[in-house]
């Protein structure tokens, strides 16, 4: 009897799964829904706008602030002037091995300068060579005359990591007998730590163990940065910007730089970099304090940075 009732029972269920169709189903187990796709969240680059100077100097070579546009792929187009009687410096990258910078400065009514900078990269896209002219154009009793009044150039030398090892800079193009100054690097642990240079200095710069702030180049007495003891040329005096084609960039930051006169190891400045970064982790001022010029003591002289923010676009 037990039998029996077991085999209607199993029967009756055969029965029920066979009658049910593929929609009753469902209504019991409705399908599921595709989850909503997680959005995508933007990645940001920056790009560098302004390095400003405060307007007292306590004793280096003045520099006006400076701000920067860009071209669509991030090339830098513009870099333009504090000063009113300069224009905008035009960045013309005619090849992967030759980059131009060009600048009108108006001297006065009668006196106006055309400066042209030609700078000659390698395949590693460092700079080989770089020709610089001017030409000063002068109006008098409505006579114009235009003529090269400088004519200078400088060549660069590396080390296999691609760090620069020696600066030369020529008074006059093509001629070797016009060498004037020359910079000599000592380079360890990835950083530039000394320079020594032809005209009586030495520069010793010591790290911090933080990622390299690419923006610094632009404080005064910085690697790359030290031709202001040498000459008034544009080439490197207040243009940092040209760091860029200068071969590999230090690993980490330098904390203070100490000028020494190698007659007589005399200090002429001993120099602390104090670097605040924000939330995005860029560097936005860099405060400088110590001793500069034959000691003259100053303090909180800040560089400040901002930037332009950019998407990264999607592949």
């Amino acid at each position: 009897m037990k039998f029996s009732s077991y085999v209607i029972s199993s029967i009756i269920l055969i029965i029920i799964c066979l009658s049910c169709s593929d929609e009753s189903i469902r209504l019991y187990h409705p399908p599921q829904e595709d989850p909503e796709p997680e959005p995508e969240i933007p990645e940001y680059y920056w790009l560098l706008k302004t390095v400003t100077y405060p307007e007292d100097n306590p004793g280096f070579s003045f520099r006006y602030s400076q701000e920067f546009t860009y071209t669509d792929n991030d090339l830098m187009k513009t870099i333009q002037s504090s000063n009113i009687k300069d224009s905008a410096i035009v960045v013309d990258y005619i090849s992967d091995k030759k980059v131009s910078y060009s600048r009108l400065i108006k001297q006065s009514e009668s006196t106006i300068y055309y400066d042209s900078l030609l700078v000659f990269r390698n395949d590693k896209k460092q700079a080989e060579y770089a020709l610089h002219v001017r030409y000063t154009e002068r109006t008098s009793n409505e006579k114009v005359s235009k003529q090269v009044t400088i004519n200078d150039s400088t060549t660069f030398i590396y080390d296999d990591a691609g760090y620069i090892k020696q600066l030369d800079h020529y008074d006059k193009t093509g001629v070797t007998s016009s060498l004037n100054y020359t910079e000599n690097y000592t380079i360890k642990d990835g950083n530039i730590t000394e320079i020594t240079t032809t005209k009586g200095y030495r520069f010793v710069y010591t790290y911090d163990d933080k990622e390299y702030a690419a923006p610094s180049d632009y404080c005064y007495e910085m690697p790359r940065n030290t031709f202001n003891m040498a000459s008034t040329c544009w080439l490197m005096a207040s243009l940092p910007f040209l760091s860029e084609h200068m071969g590999t960039k230090n690993k980490n930051n330098i904390i203070q730089a100490e000028i020494i006169q190698m007659e007589g190891e005399r200090k002429y400045a001993d120099i602390k970099y104090n670097y605040t970064f924000d939330e995005n982790n860029l560097v936005s001022q860099i405060v400088m304090s110590g001793t500069t010029k034959y000691n003259k003591t100053f303090e909180n002289y800040i560089t400040s940075f901002s930037y332009i923010q950019k998407e990264k676009k999607k592949n």
